[in-house]
């Protein structure tokens, strides 16, 4: 497992759980949260299987951060294996 150069990194499952959210509705409510998506077809299978990967990683700075969301442990280190 390769993961990108960084400060701190924080790796998250299922935070949507912790407000009996949806997927849908975890990510509907932020629009920070939104966007990011290893793929489309990773959204998807989130939102059908209800499981929610993320990582967030400040590369330099504690200003400027990184953020991916899978729906897979195993498709979002992949992703961050590649940045």
């Amino acid at each position: 497992m390769k993961l990108p150069k960084h400060l701190t990194l924080t790796l998250e499952h299922n935070p949507h759980k912790a407000y009996y959210e949806t997927v849908q509705d975890y990510v509907g409510r932020d629009r920070d949260l939104a966007g990011d998506w290893v793929s489309p077809e990773e959204r998807e299978k989130a939102f059908e299987s209800q499981e929610l990967w993320t990582v967030q990683w400040y590369p330099q700075t504690p200003v400027g951060f990184n953020y991916l969301q899978a729906s897979s442990l195993e498709a979002l280190l992949e992703a961050i294996a590649h940045t």
